[in-house]
């Protein structure tokens, strides 16, 4: 077995399931560009919680004249200076994504991986539902195709380290008791 499941075995084992708590939420600034998503948030100790969030925008229209299609994976342990799911946080995100970006006749497809730091509010708003905002900054590795027209390159002829918003979000979150 490897070492980093029985790491997390052990982990989540030492835990008094009945202090756990989990939440489901959602992105709506994510939503506000057509990409759905959601995030799966469990509290690991008393000050500690884990995020893990998927999304991804699969269509194939265009506004004003750019057309981006992406899939993410974001990856967050989480700090509570209160309790975890309620006051202030700061987090260490990672973000894996992939994207095919197109305006007028120049393209950007490629995928990227990043990581950084961020902060965040989450509100209260009763037994189960919370609202909660967040930014966050970083850094991420960008490969990719980046050319003119229909001919794609061979290989991928873009790749650098770029400062990029690791975070950027107003979730809606439903906590599960």
């Amino acid at each position: 077995m490897p070492a980093g499941v029985v790491l997390a075995c052990a982990a989540c084992g030492c835990q008094d399931v009945s202090a756990q708590r989990v939440s489901l939420k959602t992105n709506t600034l994510d939503w506000a560009i057509m990409s759905p998503n959601m995030a799966l948030e469990a509290r690991l100790s008393r000050r500690v919680s884990l995020q893990l969030g998927v999304a991804v925008n699969p269509f194939k229209f265009s506004v004003f004249d750019a057309r981006l299609s992406h899939y993410r994976v974001e990856p967050e342990l989480r700090y509570w200076f209160n309790r975890p799911m309620a006051r202030h946080f700061m987090a260490l995100s990672a973000t894996a994504a992939g994207f095919n970006l197109r305006y007028r006749d120049r393209s950007f497809v490629g995928d990227a991986v990043g990581a950084g730091i961020s902060y965040g509010y989450a509100l209260v708003l009763s037994d189960h539902w919370n609202m909660e905002a967040e930014i966050g900054v970083g850094l991420a590795h960008v490969k990719a195709y980046d050319y003119k027209g229909e001919k794609r390159p061979v290989s991928k002829n873009f790749s650098k380290a770029v400062p990029v918003p690791v975070r950027a979000a107003l979730s809606f979150a439903y906590i599960f008791r």
